[in-house]
């Protein structure tokens, strides 16, 4: 599975590392692949694509109307965090409960984009943990423009960041992070 392959990319940068939703578990197919016979929603395709240079395949005349629509909206989300994730630095990140994350900061710290997958849920469907985020800075405060939520930056890099992920398999979430004044 795609997300799997993620650690290693760290190796080079990710504008390097073309990441697509294309046919099969990749797109939103008439069907399951043959290969695992599961599927996974558009929006966990797209966040996982997300974390390098996202592109499209497969065969667009054969998605809905609904489908297309998300689709848009989640490429124009890629473009409001392509900076980050192309020249920015980043944090490869694993929590608990299944999760794995990949952290973009822009390179003066103010602009972050946060990308957490949960393929799986293990033992149930518990919340996972909150995420630490140890690259930002301690002292200062970070907006969740998505949610209008103040965080304190210490409460960040130690405790974490509450995922608030969708409940299920194939959850998935960007959280985009704004360093704001005191």
């Amino acid at each position: 599975m795609r997300w799997t392959l993620r650690p290693g990319e760290t190796l080079h940068a990710p504008a390097f590392a073309g990441h697509h939703t294309s046919g099969g578990f990749g797109a939103a197919s008439r069907g399951p692949p043959t290969t695992t016979g599961r599927t996974a929603p558009l929006r966990f395709r797209f966040h996982v694509a997300m974390a390098g240079g996202l592109g499209l395949g497969g065969d667009l005349t054969g998605w809905s109307e609904a489908e297309l629509a998300e689709a848009a909206a989640l490429v124009a989300r890629y473009k409001q965090i392509r900076p980050l994730v192309q020249r920015g630095r980043r944090h490869r990140l694993t929590g608990g409960g299944g999760v794995t994350a990949v952290h973009h900061a822009s390179e003066d710290g103010t602009d972050h984009a946060v990308l957490v997958w949960r393929p799986v849920t293990r033992f149930g469907h518990q919340p996972p943990p909150a995420l630490a985020l140890p690259a930002l800075d301690p002292t200062a405060r970070y907006l969740d423009p998505d949610e209008g939520i103040v965080h304190s930056g210490a409460v960040l890099t130690r405790y974490g960041l509450e995922l608030r992920l969708p409940p299920g398999d194939y959850a998935s979430r960007l959280i985009p992070l704004r360093r704001v004044a005191r």
